[in-house]
């Protein structure tokens, strides 16, 4: 199996992010990467996925499976917007 989501603590800034999705360790964020790539190449192919880490305090720590940079704002929002259309969870992360 591949490893497409990179082990940074942090993606780069030079474009917006998308957050696919939060889950409770660094392990379900890969596999959920790995689910949501895998069903939707066509949108995903090319982009890597990191998982960053949230301590929510007493919700305890989640891992945002974050994507990108993408180009632009509007790249970012029509790519969130076929991902929703594809009920797939998808938000900016600024």
């Amino acid at each position: 199996m591949s490893k497409p989501i990179s082990n940074q603590a942090t993606l780069g800034t030079a474009g917006p992010r998308l957050q696919l999705g939060s889950v409770r360790s660094q392990d379900a964020a890969r596999q959920e990467w790995d689910r949501i790539k895998r069903k939707n190449p066509d949108l995903l192919g090319s982009l890597s996925a990191t998982p960053v880490r949230a301590d929510l305090g007493d919700k305890g720590v989640f891992y945002r499976i974050q994507t990108g940079p993408v180009a632009d704002a509007a790249a970012a929002e029509r790519l969130c917007g076929e991902l929703k259309q594809r009920n797939i969870g998808c938000i900016i992360a600024r």
